[in-house]
C-alpha cells in the first residue's frame, strides 16, 4: 500500500508525536536530568539537587545540597549557629521535616572553603514528619509517615557568621 503525504502532513505528524509523548509522560514521567534549585548571596551559592520529582510512598528522597564559595577570599564557618540542610513542606506550605545536621562549633572551626570550592552532602528524607512521634509497644518511638500528596523541598543555609540566610526555591515532589 502506497501513501502520499500532503503539505499538512509534517504538522500533523509533529502534533501526533507530541500528543503520544504527553500521554506517555502522564503514566511514565520522563526525567532526563536531575532537578535543581539554587539561591545566591555573596559569597555563597546554595544548590539542591533531587533525582526526580515523583516518588512511591515510602521511597527515600535523596537531596544533595552544595554550598559553594563564589567570593574572592576563603570563607570559614565556625559559629555554632551556622546550619545548612533542606526543608520539606506540605501542599499548604506547612512544615513537615527539616534536615539540618551541619553545625560548625566555635571551638572547632571548619577548614576554610577556598574560592570556587564547595561542600556537598547527600541527605535522605524518609517521608516522615520530624515533629510527630508515634509510641509503639515496648516504649519504642518512631516518626509518623507522611500521607500521599504534594510536598515542596527547598535547601537552606543560615549563616550568622556572615549575616546570611539563603533558601532555594522549592522543588515540587509528588509522593504516592
Amino acid at each position: 500500500m502506497s501513501r502520499t503525504f500532503s503539505a499538512k502532513s509534517p504538522l500533523q505528524l509533529v502534533t501526533a508525536v507530541t500528543i503520544v509523548f504527553m500521554c506517555l509522560n502522564t503514566f511514565l514521567p520522563l526525567n532526563f536530568s536531575p532537578i535543581e534549585a539554587e539561591a545566591t548571596e555573596y559569597p555563597f551559592k546554595l544548590k539542591i539537587t533531587l533525582e526526580k520529582t515523583t516518588y512511591k510512598l515510602g521511597e527515600p528522597v535523596n537531596v544533595t545540597w552544595t554550598l559553594t564559595n563564589i567570593g574572592e577570599e576563603n570563607v570559614t564557618l565556625y559559629s555554632s549557629r551556622d546550619l545548612s540542610g533542606f526543608l520539606v513542606r506540605d501542599e499548604n506550605f506547612i512544615h513537615v521535616y527539616r534536615q539540618g545536621n551541619r553545625v560548625w562549633l566555635v571551638i572547632h572551626p571548619s577548614p576554610p572553603i577556598a574560592t570556587g570550592e564547595n561542600w556537598t552532602s547527600t541527605e535522605v528524607w524518609r517521608q516522615v514528619y520530624d515533629d510527630q512521634i508515634l509510641k509503639l509497644q515496648n516504649a519504642y518511638y518512631v516518626l509518623k509517615k507522611v500521607p500521599p500528596g504534594t510536598y515542596y523541598v527547598s535547601g537552606y543555609s543560615w549563616i550568622p557568621t556572615y549575616n546570611i540566610e539563603l533558601e532555594t526555591p522549592a522543588v515540587r515532589v509528588s509522593v504516592g
